[in-house]
Order: structure tokens, then C-alpha cells, then sequence
């Protein structure tokens, strides 16, 4: 049989798409997990990618509203908060930069993946972990809040941090309540971008009420004679002179009759 060259070109050009096609389909199944992994950071962590060896800071600052004066002051005189790293930041392969809770830590389970979750769960989760931390030491601090109401800790991997009070005022009049809540190094921006040097303002949930001392036992009744240690004997011997005496006046009584 004998084929005219316009059948010739479409042989030509079908063999052609085939091979292109075939092409095509194999550098996509390649790049599959990439194009996965890329999904994800633009739905979840969209922009600047995460460097795990990066260190980073936290600084806070409190301040309280002052209902005389009507401003904003620092909370200061005493107040100190410290630091534990409840988690690392590990890589899951096609998942992404997740958190991985410390042995410490690790009866809470699945920590957050995303800035949103962690906004959203902030308070819960750091009171659970604040409970769990009872009987360890700090990872880092505690520190006292200078006299602007600000404490700054240094030289922080990545990870997931809880900020505790550590103590309160002993001196000034206003023994102030600090709630613990987490903190991530870095901390992603509304643009994308990781912040490494986070800082933070915070206010007390509230003043501690003062403690009155325990009231004083009550005073035993000064109408009683106390019981503890009496001696019974003196009492014993006045009543057997009494019955002598009732007796022998009986018996003078008798005689006379």
C-alpha cells in the first residue's frame, strides 16, 4: 500500500505527541513528591523555608492598666518568668517542618502544624503543659523583668517554648498573676516571612489575693479549773473528813438524848 505524504505527517505528528506525552508523564511522577511537598508549604508555611539550625531570641514585655493614673505601666519589682522547650522542630518527609514534643511533654500528643493551630490552641495547651513541667527545672531563666516590665532571653534554637512565671513580687504592693502561653522560634509573619528574634507584649490575668494568716486557737474558758494533771486525792481526803464529821455530830447528838 502506498501512503501519500500528507499521511506520512500525521503518522509523524501522533508519534510525536506519544513520546511527549510519555515524557511529560514521567518527569511529573518524579517530581511528584516535591510538587507535594511544595503544596504543602504554600498552604501551611507559605514562604520563606525554615533553617533548622538557626538560632533565634525571645524578648517580652508586661505591662499592667493602671486604674488611678489610667496608662499602661510595667509590671516589675520582683516578677520573674523562665523558659522550657516543650519541642523540636523536625522534618517530615512530604508533610513538611512539624513540632516534636519533648519526653517531657510527650503525654500531649500531636502538637500544632501551623501558626493558625497554635493561635488557636495557645492558652489550653500551655496550661496542660504548665502542669506537666511541675518538678523540673527551667531550660532557660528565670529571669527578673527589668524596670521597663521587659525580660529577654538569648541564644534560643528552634522549637516551641512555654513562658512561666517563675516568681512573684515579694516588695511592691501588687503581686501579679502571669498565665503561661507558647511561644515558636521563629514565628512565621502574616507575608510569610520567619521571624528568629520574636518579641512579644503581655498583660497579668490578675493581682493575687493576699493571704491573711490563720485566726489564733480559742482561748480555754477562765471559769473552769483545766482537767489535764488534776490531783484526785485532796479531793478524796476532804470528802472523808466530811463524813467523819456528819458522823460525829450524830453521834453527840444521840448521847444527849
Amino acid at each position: 500500500m502506498k501512503l501519500n505524504p500528507t499521511k506520512i505527517m500525521k503518522i509523524k505528528r501522533n508519534g510525536f505527541a506519544r513520546v511527549l506525552l510519555a515524557s511529560f508523564l514521567c518527569l511529573a511522577m518524579l517530581l511528584s513528591p516535591l510538587s507535594m511537598r511544595a503544596a504543602y508549604a504554600a498552604e501551611n508555611d507559605a514562604g520563606e523555608e525554615l533553617d533548622p539550625l538557626r538560632i533565634g531570641s525571645f524578648s517580652v514585655t508586661f505591662e499592667f492598666y493602671n486604674e488611678t493614673t489610667g496608662n499602661k505601666e510595667p509590671v516589675t519589682g520582683g516578677n520573674s518568668v523562665g523558659l522550657f522547650k516543650v519541642a523540636d522542630v523536625v522534618y517530615v518527609d512530604q508533610v513538611g517542618w512539624r513540632f516534636k514534643a519533648d519526653s517531657r511533654f510527650a503525654e500531649i500528643g500531636e502538637l500544632p502544624g501551623t501558626s493558625e493551630e497554635l493561635d488557636e490552641q495557645n492558652l489550653d495547651l500551655a496550661e496542660e503543659l504548665e502542669i506537666m513541667s511541675r518538678g523540673y527545672d527551667f531550660d532557660y531563666g528565670p529571669k527578673e523583668m527589668n524596670s521597663e516590665g521587659e525580660v529577654y532571653f538569648d541564644e534560643l534554637p528552634v522549637g516551641l517554648y512555654l513562658v512561666m512565671q517563675a516568681a512573684q513580687s515579694k516588695d511592691s504592693d501588687k503581686k501579679f498573676v502571669i498565665a503561661p502561653f507558647l511561644v515558636s522560634i521563629p514565628l512565621r509573619d502574616k507575608d510569610g516571612t520567619l521571624i528568629y528574634d520574636v518579641t512579644a507584649n503581655a498583660k497579668p490575668v490578675g493581682v493575687a489575693k493576699e493571704e491573711l494568716p490563720p485566726p489564733p486557737p480559742p482561748e480555754p474558758p477562765h471559769d473552769r479549773v483545766p482537767q489535764t494533771g488534776q490531783l484526785w486525792w485532796p479531793v478524796m481526803a476532804f470528802g472523808a473528813a466530811g463524813v467523819l464529821l456528819v458522823c460525829a455530830g450524830l453521834l453527840r447528838k444521840s448521847k444527849r438524848q
